[in-house]
């Protein structure tokens, strides 16, 4: 316990100085480039943002269906969703950046300014803040209402903690699947306000639950020792769940690729031609075969699902893939050409920093609970 304390500590400091460092450099910018710092910011806040809400359906799927699996890693989803008020104050700054980022501020062609007209009622800064301001409501609620009843269950044996929490979950993941892809509408998809897709939210969503799972196997296996560390049936269980999640992010990907080169239609094909031309294709490439291929294969092994190395290196490696694929849905609106601008790694240590610094409190909080109510028992 004193070695986990030890190394969560070591975390916050960590997460302090990158956040520290990170917010200097693109403050500074915000201020100096906007046109530049403003969608990297975006991308930087877009991934945290995806492991703060990742958590929320992995655990209310926890709470409804029960398993082993959860075990050794339910404490890094509950710190997960304890991050979501500093989030809501790290998205303050793309207020500012409005007119860098969305085009249905100012459309600058005759197309897009028509289908604008069409959406006018919808895309509107003061409907998107409210919208934004209702998200973080519902979101803020369900957090609110997980981590009050987890607490009281594991402070009792009484059984009406454990009931709550499956009637909160139950409604809570329909809530969360409608407001969150409602998000994706309003912050990934207007960047390109005349394209469209019904799938596309759904892809996001797999994306943030593949990642907050990837990242809470890589903690439980850095993390945890002795009786807290994962059994080799659990192991298992979350390698099943890791394989079951890139198979769904790919089957919707690829079912959203299909029925779009089907249609043929202009204002369908655009965002993908933005992300087959100047240089994008080959990171399409890279995301297909280390974001589904890779992993698919590897996870097919139950011998190496039950390995901690393997797994941890697998989820570790999706975990990675994730960023790289925020990068490809946003970076080509802005960018005609693949490049990476030297803002995009400050950004994302800046975002990340504060993340950091507030889920390894969190952590180290809920570990101190846990101890407590171990000794209780």
């Amino acid at each position: 316990m004193e070695s986990v304390a030890s190394r969560l500590a070591a975390a916050q400091r960590f997460g302090a100085i990158l956040f520290c460092v990170g917010f200097l450099v693109v403050g500074v910018t915000l201020f100096l480039a906007p046109s530049h710092a403003f969608p990297s910011y975006l991308m930087g806040f877009l991934f945290w943002m995806g492991l703060t809400l990742g958590c929320f359906p992995v655990l209310m799927i926890y709470h409804l269906v029960g398993g082993i699996w959860a075990v050794p890693i339910r404490k890094f989803l509950e710190a997960g969703i304890s991050t979501l008020p500093v989030m809501a104050v790290l998205l303050v700054p793309l207020l500012f950046g409005f007119g860098y980022l969305y085009r249905w501020i100012h459309p600058v062609d005759l197309r897009t300014a028509e289908v604008l007209e069409r959406k006018e009622i919808y895309l509107n800064m003061p409907a998107w803040l409210i919208r934004t301001a209702l998200f973080f409501c519902v979101w803020g609620a369900q957090a609110f209402l997980l981590l009050r009843w987890s607490r009281r269950q594991l402070e009792s044996s009484d059984p009406r903690p454990t009931l709550a929490l499956r009637k909160i979950s139950a409604p809570g993941l329909i809530v969360f699947g409608l407001t969150t892809s409602f998000a994706v509408v309003d912050w990934v998809m207007s960047l390109e306000p005349d394209w469209y897709s019904s799938i596309f939210p759904l892809i996001i969503i797999m994306g943030q639950i593949l990642s907050a799972l990837a990242l809470s196997i890589v903690l439980a296996r850095t993390l945890l020792f002795g009786a807290d560390e994962a059994t080799p049936d659990q192991l298992n269980q979350l390698g099943d769940l890791l394989l079951t999640f890139v198979m769904l992010w790919a089957y919707m990907t690829i079912s959203q690729i299909i029925i779009i080169y089907a249609g043929n239609l202009p204002n369908e094909i655009t965002w993908y031609l933005h992300r087959m031309r100047g240089g994008w294709l080959s990171l399409s490439w890279v995301v297909a075969l280390f974001a589904f291929g890779v992993p698919f294969f590897l996870l097919l092994f139950r011998h190496l699902k039950r390995a901690p190395t393997w797994l941890s290196g697998i989820a570790g490696g999706l975990l990675v893939m994730h960023a790289v694929c925020v990068f490809w849905y946003v970076a080509p609106s802005f960018r005609s050409s693949i490049s990476f601008d030297w803002l995009d790694p400050f950004a994302f240590i800046g975002v990340g920093g504060a993340w950091v610094l507030v889920f390894s409190r969190q952590l180290s909080h809920n570990l101190r609970l846990s101890t407590i109510s171990g000794q209780s028992a």
